[in-house]
């Protein structure tokens, strides 16, 4: 038996296969050197492909049901808002060399960018179909990057958020 990193990589604590550790077993034996950085190329597409909360058959939900769904994406947005604005406090924007030295965690921003776009489609779909039965949901944003779309590549905006976040805790 081996231990390998779960696909949802500890972010989700209702996991089946890790229950939210985010490590889990395998019955397999360990493989070489040249499979196993095989098997990180794969688990780096899997952990971008994030499930929908929504399902096929909304029409059928109450008014509550929308509610508590549009409140978990919400949930979810302010969570990965939170770990990128802590990610962007880590990184020292004064080097000139901050994009070579710190590669890695443009690229997990990157990839927490993606999926707080889609959580972000998934509850404008969300509330589209709930307008359409006639229920209207309120959703609240607890972070100042929940509700924003971010580029990524560029510097200038990132420097700007957190100037925007200075003054906000003040």
């Amino acid at each position: 038996m081996t231990v390998k990193i779960c696909s949802c990589e500890g972010l989700n604590p209702k996991c089946k296969k890790c229950f939210g550790s985010g490590y889990m077993n395998t019955d397999t034996p360990n493989k070489s050197v040249k499979a196993t950085s095989n098997d990180k190329k794969v688990d780096k597409k899997s952990s971008e492909k994030q499930e929908s909360i929504l399902t096929d058959n909304l029409s059928s939900f109450d008014k509550k049901e929308f509610q508590n769904i549009a409140d978990k994406i919400s949930a979810s947005l302010d969570l990965k808002s939170v770990q990128q604005m802590r990610m962007l406090h880590s990184i020292p924007f004064t080097t000139t060399t901050f994009r070579r030295d710190f590669k890695d965690k443009f690229v997990s921003f990157g990839i927490m960018e993606s999926e707080k776009r889609i959580l972000r489609s998934e509850l404008d779909d969300l509330t589209k179909e709930s307008t359409k039965i006639g229920f209207s949901i309120h959703v609240k944003f607890n972070h100042l990057l929940s509700d924003k779309d971010i580029d990524v590549t560029s510097n200038r905006e990132l420097k700007t958020l957190i100037r925007q976040y200075k003054k906000l805790k003040n």
